[in-house]
């Protein structure tokens, strides 16, 4: 069943829509009719986390953060069809779900970074929309052993691949894309968000990222008296400790320490706070908290699909409730900063096309940092195939050697492993599945800088989504202004091939957040690193992590070999290269042994029937 954290379905208007309705609506809290009379929106929600608004015979809703008024809703639909719905809300502030209906189509969309997600599935006879699969998927549902397969894959490839639904007939609408239900009830999707053209400089385009994120901190602070937000010492969660001091909301501090005493993660994040006199803070030592791989042997949080990050599983619910604890209901962290500002020596092939030698001497500096072979970065920097042939190169290579820092990468796509436990059997069905791919797939953006840039924010927006849901269950939700639609753009707008530049670290953060966040602070040039906390946790449950290999749902299903699992578990562990390998099969299996499914069922009363939590005329 379904746990208490808000959900809603988008019906068609339709009499097959009123049926499925019927089915799904014992476990909703509230409906809200089409301009027929016919269901539209059902679900759970508390107040404040809805917007709705109407013009004649359209309606709008807006599930989330924004600043955007029911009385700026209300104009955006006035006299409009679908798309110039669509149009009119592109460029709306904040992190949100948004629906509509007019004439009997209805079209809803998530956001362009899979945080905000969409699933279909037919429902009593209507294809039907909901922002967790589990709410329309029902008991029985078979499992996809292809979406398994292809979630061991490391790193995530391309969206069609990565996001799969874990079950048989409930299909992902893609991110970026909106959903249609037309007047029969039959479903199209359509792209509305693209990455960006680069027209700006890294000068010109600072203050319009710094304008994004403030305006992102103010959609989630116009409804919360209190907010809280990570501190760990990064610029990333520290520029949004910033930003949100700058709001009439009440600040709260959290920060959690590391095991390793050589992390300074936690003499930066003093700084800051020294910074912040009129925040609230909160610093929870390493051993008042679960060590990671803690307690997976243990039944979880209902998910819907597995979770990316099950190491840390014990530790966020922990401190979950601890920040629940302060009267916080809403959560900032600093997810998708890496994501957007790190990694720009992903541009050098891109700015290899347009001026060679510039981008060979700037490539000299990542050599000396990264000891770079200077044979195997000039191959790379010359290489002009396309995008379905680095898929196609993918497919060949899943079992080969780890990657290693000293490895150049420079193309469309991250090189992709599976972890040396899978079986044949598996291993051939995501070669399979990704060679399908590069006979239909076309990169997000015409370079690869921006393609693989994009491809990294909507990995990291599929894992928040699941991630979140750990702190629904303590009753506080998660959220990540970076990744949020208008700050993707902002970042994507600006010429990458300008910040390639190895010796500073994110340039474009640094120059947005100069007039918010100390200098001394953005003065910083280390990065904490989490592998003591790994290796550490990893002894410490190494015997329950080895009984998570007996039986396993994922031998059963021909994927694994628990064996070569095992082996990699008790291994000497001299390097933290299997980690990622190791974290993502026990989270797949994990979530197989202790995943329940939501099987909502019963008719809506009439009581139950809101006009929504914020309404205009």
């Amino acid at each position: 069943m379904l746990d208490d954290s808000p959900w809603f379905v988008v019906l068609p208007d339709t009499g097959a829509g009123a049926a499925a309705a019927r089915s799904l609506g014992a476990a909703a809290d509230h409906v809200i009719p089409h301009d027929s009379g016919r269901p539209w929106l059902m679900g759970r929600w508390s107040a404040g986390e809805v917007t709705t608004a109407h013009a004649g015979p359209a309606r709008i809703a807006l599930f989330g953060h924004s600043t955007a008024t029911a009385t700026d809703l209300s104009r955006m639909v006035g006299g409009a069809d679908i798309s110039a719905i669509e149009e009119r809300t592109r460029d709306l502030p904040g992190c949100f779900h948004l629906a509509a209906t007019i004439h009997g189509r209805v079209w809803a969309r998530g956001t362009a970074s899979g945080v905000r997600r969409l699933f279909y599935r037919e429902v009593g006879g209507a294809t039907v929309l909901a922002d967790r699969a589990g709410v329309i998927t029902g008991r029985g549902a078979d499992l996809d052993k292809r979406a398994l397969v292809l979630r061991l894959l490391i790193p995530a490839l391309t969206e069609d691949l990565e996001d799969r639904c874990p079950w048989r007939g409930t299909r992902p609408v893609p991110a970026g894309n909106a959903a249609i239900l037309e007047r029969d009830g039959t479903l199209r999707t359509s792209v509305w968000w693209r990455a960006a053209e680069p027209d700006r400089s890294p000068a010109d385009g600072a203050a319009g990222i710094a304008e994004a994120l403030s305006d992102a901190v103010a959609a989630r602070a116009s409804r919360h008296a209190t907010l809280s937000a990570d501190l760990s010492g990064g610029w990333d969660s520290t520029s949004l400790c910033f930003l949100a001091s700058r709001t009439n909301s009440r600040l709260v501090t959290y920060r959690w320490d590391s095991t390793d005493d050589g992390n300074d993660d936690g003499a930066w994040a003093a700084r800051a706070r020294e910074a912040l006199p009129d925040a609230e803070h909160h610093v929870v030592a390493s051993d008042d908290l679960p060590l990671w791989f803690a307690d997976l042997d243990s039944p979880g949080p209902v998910l819907d699909e597995p979770l990316r990050w099950a190491r840390v599983r014990a530790s966020t619910m922990e401190n979950a409730r601890r920040i629940a604890a302060t009267g916080s209901r809403l959560h900032l962290n600093g997810q998708g900063g890496d994501e957007l500002f790190a990694g720009n020596s992903l541009y050098l092939h891109d700015l290899f096309g347009r001026r060679p030698l510039a981008a060979w001497r700037r490539a000299k500096g990542y050599r000396a940092l990264l000891r770079w072979p200077a044979k195997e970065t000039l191959r790379q920097l010359v290489d002009r195939r396309g995008y379905a042939s680095a898929l196609h190169r993918t497919a060949t290579s899943l079992d080969a050697p780890l990657i290693t820092p000293s490895t150049p990468h420079l193309g469309w796509v991250n090189p992709v492993r599976l972890p040396p436990w899978v079986t044949p059997d598996a291993r051939g069905v995501a070669a399979a599945a990704i060679r399908a791919s590069a006979a239909r797939a076309e990169p997000l953006a015409p370079q690869r800088g921006p393609h693989a840039k994009y491809q990294a924010v909507r990995t990291s927006g599929l894992g928040m989504r699941v991630f979140g849901q750990l702190y629904r269950s303590a009753g506080v939700e998660l959220t990540s202004p970076y990744l949020d639609d208008a700050v993707v753009s902002a970042v994507m707008r600006v010429d990458g091939a300008e910040l390639c530049d190895p010796y500073r670290f994110k340039p474009l953060l640094a120059d947005a957040m100069r007039d918010i966040v100390p200098g001394e602070i953005l003065a910083r040039r280390t990065k904490g690193e989490f592998s003591a906390d790994a290796f550490t946790g990893l002894k410490r449950h190494k015997a329950a992590l080895l009984a998570l290999t007996e039986d396993m749902h994922l031998a059963r299903l021909g994927v694994v070999d628990p064996g070569g699992l095992r082996a990699a578990i008790i291994g000497s562990h001299t390097d933290s290269a299997l980690f990622a390998h190791i974290e993502c099969t026990l989270g797949i299996e994990t979530w197989l042994r202790h995943a329940h499914r939501g099987d909502p069922a019963g008719a809506p009363t009439d009581r139950n029937r809101t006009p929504g939590e914020t309404t205009c005329p």
